[in-house]
């Protein structure tokens, strides 16, 4: 893992960020104003814990024991999408700015 001379770890790119939030993002759109929780273990394994804390963070959802929600969090992915599509969706994207 590379780190600065400070010791402080490199931050991700801000487009790839703010484009991987907008993808989760719309889709929680869909919900209405029911808002919507992820497992934050699901988009860690498609993305890698610090990015998708990053990009969990921007796409304003909050921390919740074991899953992270925006709103009222009473949706899940799976109502909207298949989540092993939607992973490799969010896959894609990681790969395009690599």
């Amino acid at each position: 893992m590379q780190t600065f001379q400070n010791g402080r770890l490199p931050t991700f790119d801000d487009d790839l960020v703010q484009e991987l939030a907008d993808k989760i993002t719309t889709l929680a759109r869909r919900g209405g104003g029911r808002g919507m929780r992820l497992s934050f273990e699901w988009l860690s394994d498609a993305l890698g814990p610090r990015l998708a804390r990053a990009v969990l963070r921007r796409a304003g959802f909050r921390r919740m024991p074991e899953q992270w929600a925006i709103g009222k969090g009473d949706t899940r992915p799976d109502a909207y999408t298949f989540p092993e599509v939607f992973a490799e969706e969010m896959t894609d994207i990681l790969f395009d700015h690599a």
